[in-house]
């Protein structure tokens, strides 16, 4: 496990390391500068052209093999699937979510605790006023769904799941990641969020593990890196700290509650899976200190910034108008933020949800999870507000079908 007080040092050793590994780290880092920067300009010519740079598809599509857009989505790292859920139940549980935070006083609550959650507070823009509740009705129902368990398992597809006989996770088996809730205000301008990856920040340079995963990028093999080859993606080891993931995902994502696009202080990606093999060597050049990695802190999200990383930031976009029901996924690797000033008219509502698949990795901290639902308190990544526990009508045992109490541990698959 990494100890906070052992980072400096892990990073020095790590970085002499990693260098290395390379036949020279400085043309490593410029053939993979030279590789980003042609899709950056794609990413640009495609914006001017005003055309389509995330991949969409509708959920009653996800049957059908549309090889262009596979390919599409294993270069981008990010897809919309569209029309997963009828309006109308959206509707309902969007208004549900309204009536349990009401009723249950949490802005209160939220003022007696507020500074708890410190994940993002390197960020430039700040700490999102993000919602700390985890296990409301429609959260739980959603996370079950039915239409949820087909998404999932069709992400789940585009990654290698088994390795030299190995079955790294089971891409037809689901585990639960319990996220929280964005409700964001027309004019509201403290929600912004920096661009940045989670999933680990110092860690991926530090960690054995993710220098597996890395192995390719780091010893000058980048054209054979796979993103979505998942080998050793479970052998990861995180920092020990509140809202730091400890857990595998294919992808993360959301759901819309409310109709929102540009400008309505929504997400935006850099649609570049591949994106992250620059900021890794980015950290190893002779301009970054030592004991530094490119403005990434231990137990906060990876920083992506306009001093190191200025390149990739040109393809920051913002994603399209989202309609209730709506979804979006990202690999963890892709860089995103959240705009920083919602200029629309209605509230910009969504449900983080996340594809996290069968695996060791993934089952050790659905058990630890699971006491958490059972007792209402904030799941194990998440600063300890636990704001529920003595909530009214959130979700109990009596609540989850056969695929929800398997999601979350409470019976084998």
């Amino acid at each position: 496990m990494i100890k906070i007080e052992e980072v400096d040092n892990r990073i020095i050793e790590s970085k002499k390391k990693l260098k290395s590994l390379s036949n020279d780290y400085k043309n490593n880092f410029l053939n993979i500068k030279n590789y980003i920067e042609k899709e950056v300009i794609e990413v640009e010519n495609l914006l001017n052209k005003k055309l389509s740079v995330i991949p969409e598809i509708n959920f009653n599509e996800l049957n059908q093999n549309i090889l262009y857009l596979k390919n599409e989505i294993q270069k981008r790292g990010c897809v919309i699937i569209r029309d997963v859920f009828d309006d109308n139940r959206i509707v309902k549980w969007n208004e549900e979510i309204l009536k349990y935070i009401e009723n249950n006083n949490y802005f209160e609550d939220q003022k007696q605790k507020d500074g708890m959650d410190q994940y993002f507070s390197n960020l430039s823009s700040g700490k999102p006023q993000i919602f700390g509740l985890y296990w409301s009705k429609p959260q739980i129902q959603i996370r079950q769904s039915k239409e949820l368990d087909i998404v999932k398992k069709w992400l789940n597809s585009f990654w290698v799941s088994k390795k030299n006989n190995k079955q790294i996770f089971y891409p037809n088996k689901e585990l639960v990641y319990a996220d929280r809730l964005r409700i964001r205000s027309p004019g509201d301008s403290t929600l912004g969020l920096s661009p940045h990856c989670d999933c680990g920040s110092v860690e991926r340079w530090i960690d054995a593990g993710y220098q597996k995963v890395y192995q390719n990028i780091f010893s000058g093999n980048f054209r054979d890196y796979n993103p979505f080859d998942s080998e050793f993606r479970d052998e990861t080891d995180e920092i020990d700290s509140p809202a730091v993931d400890h857990v595998f995902r294919t992808f993360q994502g959301w759901v819309a509650l409310t109709k929102q696009g540009p400008s309505d202080g929504t997400l935006q990606l850099i649609p570049i899976v591949k994106s992250i093999a620059y900021i890794l060597t980015r950290a190893l050049q002779d301009d970054v200190p030592n004991n530094e990695l490119c403005g990434s802190e231990p137990a906060r999200a990876l920083s992506v910034n306009k001093q190191y990383h200025k390149l990739l930031l040109r393809a920051l976009v913002s994603i399209p108008v989202m309609k209730p029901g709506d979804t979006v996924w990202w690999h963890p690797d892709v860089v995103h933020a959240v705009e920083d000033t919602h200029n629309g008219n209605e509230f910009s509502n969504v449900i983080y949800v996340g594809s996290t698949p069968y695996c060791t990795k993934n089952l050790k901290y659905s058990k630890k999870q699971l006491k958490n639902f059972l007792n209402g308190e904030s799941p194990p990544d998440f600063a300890a507000e636990n704001y529920e526990v003595n909530y009214s009508d959130r979700a109990l045992v009596q609540d989850l079908t056969n695929l929800g109490k398997k999601q979350l541990g409470l019976e084998d698959w």
